[in-house]
């Protein structure tokens, strides 16, 4: 009986090890690289009104069906007053699981100050395989 114990146990630990392997490499949620390749800037559209535009270099992309999540809030003066934050673009030509480039989101705001733009975005890395959801906390002066 011991030796089917000893085999049984060498399996479930050679066996784990393969089954979890997998062609792409995707870091869990709660992995978050600090470092990512994402650009984020905003131009004025006019009084008040603005967009955010989040930029990925080549070989990469966001992905469509990920839970992205982007929070805008002001200060110092600055109010914001309505935002539409859903990502949206034209799909990938090669992979169609993600988008080719992300539209600019936009936002209104009221008054002047501080604008801060709290978020997790989902990106891929087309060259290396690799899917990383990317924190991002950056501030803007409007």
């Amino acid at each position: 009986m011991k030796p089917y114990l000893i085999l049984f146990l060498l399996s479930s630990v050679l066996g784990l090890g393969f089954t979890s392997c997998n062609e792409s490499k995707e870091i869990q949620a709660g992995e978050s690289i600090t470092s990512h390749p994402i650009e984020v800037t905003i131009k004025e559209k006019g009084k008040g009104k603005f967009a955010l535009e989040l930029y990925l270099p080549r070989d990469f992309g966001f992905q469509i069906e990920a839970p992205h999540r982007i929070f805008l809030s002001g200060s110092d003066g600055l109010k914001v007053t309505s935002a539409d934050l859903k990502l949206n673009g034209p799909t990938h030509p090669k992979k169609i699981e993600y988008f080719e480039y992300v539209k600019p989101l936009t936002f209104q705001v009221e008054g002047k100050g501080k604008l801060q733009m709290e978020g997790k975005l989902f990106y891929c890395n087309f060259v290396k395989n690799i899917c990383i959801p990317a924190k991002i906390s950056k501030s803007f002066s409007i």
